[in-house]
């Protein structure tokens, strides 16, 4: 098995530097298989069209999204005729006497 292997330094006294070391120095998990993810999205990043993934896009979503409360609009009712007026009603009697003409 053949393995690659890199020094990293970083200047402590460059905040971004500093920074990106403490992180590593904090991490959970391994460092390599963290590099190694880094590295590949870090590549995947500059050969995309507008060095923007669409996971980067999301999570921006997400954390706007967690700070907006959302309202329900409020009901639209509409106003029901409870009555039919007297031409509504003989097309309805009509329309039932046609029907049971069917069955005679």
């Amino acid at each position: 098995m053949s393995k690659y292997r890199i020094n990293v330094r970083f200047d402590l006294d460059k905040p971004k530097e500093a920074n990106a070391a403490q992180y590593l120095q904090a991490l959970d998990k391994s460092r390599n298989a963290f590099m190694v993810t880094a590295i590949l999205n870090e590549m995947q990043r500059q050969t995309s069209t507008n060095g923007v993934l669409l996971d980067d896009i999301r999570q921006v979503i997400r954390e706007e999204l967690q700070e907006v409360s959302f309202a329900a609009a409020p009901p639209v009712f509409e106003q029901v005729q409870l009555e039919l007026t007297e031409e509504q009603q003989a097309e309805n009697e009509k329309s039932v006497l046609d029907d049971l003409e069917m069955f005679g």
